[in-house]
This record gives C-alpha cells, structure tokens and sequence, in this order.
C-alpha cells in the first residue's frame, strides 16, 4: 500500500470537477485532524486520502477524478452516509475507515463510461458510529487550546478541543482536549471544567478574553485528590467572575503562579500551572457562546450563521397525496460548500443537491427516508423553474435512497 497525499488535479475534466465541487477539496488545512481514512483499491495500488465529516472531498487518480462525502445522518437512522462517485473507466471498490472507532464501510464507485451519465451511489447504512450522544442542541464547537506553563517550564504546546453541548439548546456541557473529557460544572461564564481520572486531577477555568472572540483562562494540575469535594468545589466556583478568571490567567501568563484562586478553590497539591487560550474555527462560534453565556453579546446581537440561500424546493409525497416540505439546514453561509450544496433534513429524510455543471451540465443529488411507505421525491429549481420527481421507495431496506448525476439539468 502506498500513501498519497492530496493534490491538485491536473487532467482538464479534473479541474473542471474541482471547480464545479469544492477545489481541491482532499487538502487539510494546516493543523486539521482528519476524522476517517478513504482508500481507493485502484490496479496501481491502494491510495489512502484524509476525509472530513461533512465535507465534499475531490482527489485525483490515474488522471480520473473521484467525489467523496462521509455524511452525518444521525438524526435520520443513527448512521453516517457515504457518498461516492468517480470517473474511472472500471469499478473501483473504496472503503472508508471511521479512525475514532476503526469501523469500516466498503462500496464500489461505478464505472464512468464517456457520454453517458456519471454514476453515483449513496449508502445510508454504511458506518454506524452515531452512538448514544445526542444530536440536537447547540453545535460542537471545534479549534485548539494553547497551554502553557505558568513557570516558563516546557514549551507552549497546542491541543485540538471540542466544545459540546450533550443536547442542550442553551449550555455547553463539556469540553473535549487531548482526547480527554472535562465534564463542565459550570455552565455559564466562567466555565469550571474537571478531569478526575484515576492518576491524576485536573480542573480548568475558562472565561471571556479582551474581545468576545477570545476565551482565555487556567487549567491547574495535580495528584488524584487535588480537587475539593464536588459539592466544595461547586460552591466555591459560584463565588467566581469573569474578572476573577482573567486575572489569574495574566498572572499565570506573566510566569506567576495564581496562588489566590488556588487558595479560594480549596485546592490541594497543585503541581502544574497552565494559561489557556482557545482559538475556536467553527462558524458562528461567538454567536453560540452567546447563546450559551460564555461570552457578552456587545453592540448589535450576534446571530448564528444562516444556511445559504434556498435555491431549491424539496418535498415528499406519499400515497395520501400530502405533500411535506423538508426545510434547508445548510451548508452554512460563509462555509467551504457555500454555493456549491445545499442540504435539506428532516427527522426522517435527507438530501443533498450539489453543483456539477462544470462536470456533466447538470446537479448531483442524493436523498434516503426512513418510510414505510413509497415516497415522491420533487426537487424544484427555482431559478429555472425546473423541476424532477423521482420514487424513493427501496423495499427491504431500512432506507430507501437514491442518488442521480444526471436529470437535475437546472444549468445556465
């Protein structure tokens, strides 16, 4: 096996394809962890490309352009969808590997013959890694945590972080760092967050920076039995602010260590002193830590981004005649698919269009529901007024689904 890096396309059907979807969207920004591992088995060899949830990713091999999306359908089924197609003259089976759980889902990319349709295929089935985490309420929040040491030993170091919020609409319940869980204790500002695993206690404060965009505080380590009693803890952590956060985090970062918050907390043993500040990447950030009180809404409200303009109208139909509408939830304005996907969810159906005119002049799309009955899926344009209609029914399957790369012919 080999393994390839991402790269630019280079045949003229290529760069067409990257244009139309997304560039060369298999590059990773700088410092990005990817969270699943696509591998091509082509005749040369397998080739191994870093996949993000959500995203559409294009790369290049053979001189033949492949479209991948591993796509969160949790809401829908408890699984994650995968989506492929590519433009080799043969099959070519794909397997994409979830490296949080080494779940594994292996499809075949239909063979591309010039002149006719560009085959596609969507599997709602493929990797069941939703597990039991809820997925309503505010969004992960995702970036990096600088830390580092309040007495100038070591050096500053970064650490990917989540920020979730476990189903809640208006708090954030806990924080995601190095691979450890922080339970939050305190859900507004500041934040006290804990790790009590069996070697070792931590505990992390957080709180608004200079400006609504910063979140900066100390994390202090120690010995298992460093931390107070949960119920000392807490009461001391409700006797913080924001002012009292901050002040140990410039005390911390002017290579002091912050003894008075260590005294007020009641902790024991502290053996590494850390300041902390979070860059966070996600889209909106500061609206949700708004919403969720972390940080002060100044000047005008801050909103969450919106989806991007809604182009399309998608509904289902069924045997009643009723037709239900199903709302656009993204892609987001501002985020890397913007313009070139739309998405549209309800509880029990998914769909996606996307823009392949420069490809093969017409819109992808790919859509499953769970349904025990035959389903009429509509999707109209509302720029050209066109509209096509396509049965959603597959029988003996949990979710019916379909994918076409070929009637959405809604190109100028």
């Amino acid at each position: 096996m080999h393994t390839a890096l991402p790269r630019l396309v280079t045949s003229a059907l290529s760069a067409a394809l990257a244009i139309a979807l997304a560039g060369p969207a298999g590059a990773l920004g700088a410092g990005t962890d990817p969270e699943f591992i696509a591998t091509l088995e082509l005749p040369s060899g397998d080739v191994e490309y870093p996949i993000e949830l959500g995203k559409l990713h294009v790369f290049d091999e053979e001189r033949a352009p492949f479209v991948v999306s591993v796509i969160d359908g949790c809401r829908v089924n408890d699984h994650l969808w995968v989506f492929g197609a590519g433009l080799s003259g043969m099959p070519v089976p794909m397997t994409i590997l979830d490296l949080n759980s080494d779940q594994k889902a292996r499809v075949v990319l239909p063979a591309y013959e010039p002149g006719n349709p560009i085959g596609s295929l969507v599997e709602p089935e493929a990797l069941r890694v939703c597990g039991d985490e809820p997925t309503g309420g505010l969004p992960v929040l995702k970036g990096a945590a600088r830390l580092t040491a309040a007495d100038g030993r070591g050096d500053e170091y970064d650490d990917a972080i989540e920020i979730r919020s476990d189903g809640d609409d208006d708090a954030y319940r806990r924080v995601v760092r190095g691979g450890v869980s922080y339970p939050i204790i305190s859900t507004g500002s500041p934040i006290v967050a804990i790790d009590d695993s069996p070697s070792f206690d931590e505990l992390v404060l957080l709180a608004e920076g200079r400006t609504p965009r910063q979140i900066e505080g100390v994390a202090f380590r120690g010995a298992q039995g460093m931390l107070p009693s949960a119920a000392a803890l807490e009461k001391a952590a409700k006797r913080l602010d924001r002012s009292r956060v901050r002040r140990a985090f410039e005390t911390a970062k002017n290579m002091r260590v912050p003894q008075g918050i260590i005294d007020d907390l009641g902790l024991h043993g502290v053996d590494q002193v850390n300041h902390v500040s979070l860059d966070l990447e996600t889209l909106g950030a500061d609206a949700y830590l708004a919403q969720a009180g972390w940080i002060r809404e100044r000047g005008g409200g801050l909103e969450p981004p919106l989806p991007v303009a809604d182009r399309f109208s998608v509904e289902t139909t069924g045997a009643s005649g009723e037709a239900v509408s199903i709302p656009l939830v993204g892609p987001l304005v501002g985020s890397d698919e913007e313009g070139q996907l739309w998405e549209y969810r309800s509880d029990d159906v998914l769909v996606q269009v996307m823009d392949a005119c420069a490809l093969g002049g017409s819109f992808w799309m790919l859509a499953g529901a769970v349904t025990d009955e035959p389903l009429e899926l509509t999707i109209t344009d509302s720029v050209s007024g066109g509209s096509a209609s396509y049965p959603l029914w597959t029988e003996g399957k949990d979710v019916s689904r379909l994918s076409d790369g070929a009637s959405l012919t809604f190109c100028p």
